[in-house]
This record gives C-alpha cells, sequence and structure tokens, in this order.
C-alpha cells in the first residue's frame, strides 16, 4: 500500500516545463544566457522535481518568421542548447496577436494533458500569452520572472532616474507600466525576481506574495583559466600589472561617462601598475569618451569581442568595475556581469546600494564598495594597496562564491522549489 501511495506522489509530482520569451530578446547575448542556458541546465540536471522535458518559446512577430536573420539565430541558440526543444510562435500584433495564441494552444495540445506544464515567463507579455493558454488547460501553471524594474527603465531610457521626478505623459505612462506590472503578478501563480531589493519592491507595489522567490542572473559555468597567460601577453600586459576592467555596453543606467570612466582614469593615475581595459560592443563611443576624459590609452585596452570570447578575457583582468548610481533602476537590478566578472576570478569594485548584492559578498571581502556619486574622482585610501594584491586566494574565494550563489546548476533548484509549491507538491 505504501508502495502505492508512493507512485502516485511520484506521478503528482511530474510535468513539463516552458521558458517563454517576448519581444525580440532571443537575439541578445543577455536572452542567450539567462533564459536558454537556464533552460538546458534544467533540461541536463538531475535531482528532486526536475522536469520531464523541457522547451523554450519565442514569440515574435509574423516579419520573423520569413526573417533569415531570425532563423539563424534560433539555429544558433538550438546549436547552444541541444538539450532544449526551442519553437517560434508568430503574430501579427494589428490583428491581435493571430495566428500566435492559436499555434501556442495547438502546440500545447501535442504535448498531452496528463501531465501539466510550468510556463516560466520572462515579462508580462510572455506571462499574459501563457494564462490565455491556461485558460484551455487548467492544470497548468504560470511563472512571472521579473528581471528588472520595467516601469523605472522606462523612465531612465528618457532620462528620467528618479520616479518621483516624473511628470506629466511621462508620469502617466510610469503608472500605466506600474498598473501592467501588478496585473502581470495577479495573473501569475508564482513570481521569480533578480535580487532581494526588487522582490521587496514587487510586494510593496505590484502585489507580489512574501512566496516571491530570489534567483540571480547567473553563469552556466566558471571558465578556466588556460588562456590568461596568452591573452595578457596578446594585450601587452605586464606580469605586475593590474587589469581593471568594464564589460558591458554603453546604455544610460551603466554610467560610463560620467562616473564609471573618471573613476578608472583616477585609478591608473593613482597607480602606475593599473591598466584599464573596456570589452564592449560600443566600442567608438567608448573611445570617444576615453579621448573627452583625456585617458591615457597608451595604457588602455577597448575590445570588441563576439559573446563566446568575453569569459577567456574577463580571466585576463584582475579586478571588474561597477560604478552607477544608487538609482531605483540599479539598487533592484542584479546584472549579469556580477556573475560574469566572478566566475572569471575577479573581485569586484562596485558602488554599495547597487547591484543586488548580498552583504555576505562584502564580509568574504569579495567586493570592495566604494562612493562615487558625489565626486567619482575620489578614490578611498585602501584602494590602491588592495589593487595590488596578487594573493590567487582571492581568485578562488571569489569562485567558490560563485559556485554557491551563481551558477545555473544551483540556482535551478531555487526555482523548482517555486514549482513544487504552485503545483500543490509541498
Amino acid at each position: 500500500m505504501a508502495a502505492f501511495y508512493g507512485t502516485i506522489a511520484e506521478s503528482m509530482m511530474k510535468y513539463k516545463l516552458v521558458h517563454i520569451t517576448s519581444g525580440g530578446e532571443y537575439k541578445t547575448p543577455l536572452v542567450a544566457s539567462q533564459l536558454f542556458d537556464q533552460a538546458e541546465c534544467q533540461a541536463s540536471e538531475g535531482g528532486e522535481y526536475a522536469p520531464m522535458a523541457v522547451e523554450a518559446w519565442i514569440l515574435g512577430a509574423m516579419r520573423e518568421y520569413w526573417d533569415a536573420s531570425a532563423r539563424a539565430r534560433v539555429n544558433m541558440l538550438r546549436a547552444r542548447c541541444p538539450g532544449i526543444s526551442i519553437h517560434m510562435f508568430n503574430g501579427i500584433s494589428r490583428l491581435g496577436g493571430l495566428p500566435l495564441l492559436p499555434l501556442m494552444k495547438l502546440h500545447r495540445m501535442g504535448m498531452g494533458k496528463r501531465v501539466p506544464v510550468i510556463y516560466h515567463c520572462r515579462g508580462e507579455e510572455a506571462a499574459f500569452m501563457a494564462a490565455k493558454l491556461r485558460e484551455d488547460f487548467p492544470g497548468d501553471k504560470v511563472v512571472l520572472d521579473v528581471r528588472g524594474h520595467w516601469p523605472s527603465e522606462w523612465l531612465y531610457a528618457r532620462g528620467i532616474e528618479y520616479p518621483e521626478r516624473a511628470e506629466g505623459t511621462e508620469r502617466q505612462e510610469y503608472d500605466k507600466l506600474r498598473e501592467r506590472l501588478r496585473y502581470a503578478v495577479g495573473v501569475a501563480d508564482g513570481v521569480t525576481t533578480v535580487s532581494n531589493a526588487l522582490r521587496a519592491l514587487l510586494i510593496k507595489d505590484a502585489g507580489a506574495t512574501e512566496d516571491t522567490i530570489v534567483v540571480p542572473c547567473c553563469v552556466k559555468q566558471i571558465p578556466a583559466d588556460s588562456e590568461r597567460d596568452r591573452i595578457r601577453k596578446e594585450w601587452g600586459v605586464g606580469v605586475n600589472e593590474r587589469v581593471i576592467v568594464y564589460s558591458g555596453t554603453t546604455a544610460a543606467y551603466q554610467h560610463l561617462d560620467d562616473l564609471t570612466i573618471p573613476f578608472m582614469k583616477a585609478l591608473a593615475q593613482n597607480d602606475a601598475a593599473v591598466r584599464l581595459a573596456f570589452l564592449s560592443p560600443d566600442v567608438e563611443k567608448i573611445n570617444a569618451m576615453l579621448q573627452r576624459h583625456g585617458a591615457d590609452m597608451g595604457r588602455t585596452i577597448v575590445k570588441s569581442l563576439p559573446q563566446q570570447e568575453v569569459a577567456a578575457a574577463l580571466t585576463a583582468c584582475d579586478i571588474g568595475v561597477l560604478i552607477r548610481k544608487p538609482t531605483v533602476v540599479n539598487s533592484v537590478a542584479n546584472p549579469v556581469k556580477i556573475a560574469e566578472y566572478l566566475a572569471a576570478g575577479l573581485p569586484l569594485i562596485i558602488e554599495k546600494g547597487v547591484g543586488g548584492v548580498a552583504q555576505q559578498a562584502f564580509d568574504a571581502g569579495i567586493m570592495f564598495p566604494v562612493q562615487t556619486t558625489v565626486d567619482a574622482t575620489v578614490i578611498p585610501a585602501a584602494l590602491p594597496e588592495w589593487i595590488r594584491d596578487t594573493d590567487n586566494g582571492r581568485r578562488q574565494a571569489v569562485r567558490k562564491y560563485v559556485s554557491d550563489v551563481y551558477l545555473w546548476q544551483s540556482a535551478i533548484h531555487v526555482s523548482r522549489g517555486l514549482y513544487r509549491q504552485i503545483s500543490g507538491n509541498v
């Protein structure tokens, strides 16, 4: 009899997992690492409450159905993540998204009705579509994955750093986006987000429950140092030189021009052993900023690299930089570059209060907090000596922290706990 009930319990735990993205985000390296790598890890990692099968759905515009670059991108993702099934569903926005939803329903029918599906949705639009699908398959569940506070990010893109300063049409649109986020939280069976600060904001402002979980932006693996010496030699970096690196774009919230570059320039001026590196697709913009600030270009490395080469390039560096204003956008975010820096063995100079970094990371000596908001050229007195630290033990401590917190292999089990809860398998 016990074996019989054990079989029933086991069958109740069976489910299929679908990660959903929309809005063309599948084209970005960020979503390749955050959605598709996460789904691939769910498919390959066994253990308690592992899904029976994993798929990734891309909700796209009808024009993408015929677009050769879109097909090439999807094929690249399939090669990158062979353990999952990747499907694109297309629709025309002016026709209410038709035929996107009917195609999704047809595909869902082919997945069978005996085993429920959990839809892990990146953003509100994906959650809305999954909720419509759930109407025909009431055993299915919807997880809303909130990776940033989109209403505040919308304002940031328009030069408004603090929501309380928004007026007129900007304020009206901000309020609409807040209501849209609240509605998305309401239709979801569970919510996951990237930081404790964003979790608290969603509970306070968007109606999320205390069951909301935190899964930071993670990486698939920790890169080896096997290319470190070769790359440093190629860059002309001396044995005793320390490479301070910024990796990312020139988006406004990165505060490159007003904070990051002035701070890094001051570091280099303060210590002859410091070299600066910038890894970014926006090379021309960064070069223009550096020249405007009078940076020593002879001691500065600026590279645009294919995404698959960035991890190895970071291992050739010594310290990562994340200097941003502690606005709402930056204080609740958890940039993937934090995980990428740490996975490469780089301790991090960071503006305290941004990046969703737990206090335990600072306690472990992995992060070095600075306050640069008032004057980006002010460097704490202890910082130069810390930069000269060549102790390999720090790199190992950083990677140990990554393996516990910022690897998908660890993080997906947190998500599985949420899946179990919303499925009633507590």
